[in-house]
């Protein structure tokens, strides 16, 4: 043997050595590599998961940010409807106050047609009391015997000739 070199321990070792990698590959690379696909499964399930929940929060975001936009028409809507229902209120208030007024103004004016009437109708007994009184007074002044014989005959007269106060009641003009 040439450099002392010995082909049986050669193969013994190589022997050896396959056995030792085919221990090893059933002890250990194939428990290894069982647990190296397992935990890179759950790895990608679990970003499978982060992937269809982040797709459900894109989702819910849109939804949620919908519904603001709507609640942000309605809210204007409702504002607007009481606006609405305040300025119809305020015109319902502001006709029924006209609507007072106006009969408060009716109802015054009314009443002063009344006292004008009253107040007309007592000047004119006042009135027709004041003719009374100087009639009376301008009769008593000038009553005398010799006047009122005067009145009658002239009064007479004016009968005989169509003249009298009875002729002016039946219409025939003196």
């Amino acid at each position: 043997m040439p450099l002392n070199i010995d082909f049986v321990q050669i193969l013994l070792h190589m022997l050896n050595f396959v056995i030792l990698a085919g221990g090893l590959t059933l002890l250990l690379y194939k428990p290894v590599c069982k647990f190296l696909d397992e935990r890179q499964n759950h790895f990608d399930a679990l970003a499978r998961e982060n992937e269809e929940k982040a797709r459900e929060n894109e989702a819910l975001k849109a939804e949620y940010e919908e519904k603001l936009a709507n609640a942000e028409q309605e809210s204007a809507a409702l504002k607007q409807k009481a606006e609405t229902e305040a300025a119809e209120t305020a015109r319902s208030a502001l006709d029924s106050a006209r609507e007072k007024a106006s009969a408060i103004i009716a109802a015054a004016e009314k009443e002063a047609e009344e006292r004008k009437e009253h107040i007309m109708e007592s000047a004119q007994t006042e009135i027709g009391e004041l003719v009374v009184e100087a009639a009376q007074k301008l009769v008593n002044e000038t009553a005398t015997p010799e006047r009122s014989i005067a009145l009658y005959d002239e009064f007479i007269r004016e009968l005989e000739a169509g003249k009298g106060p009875t002729a002016k009641r039946n219409g025939k003009k003196s």
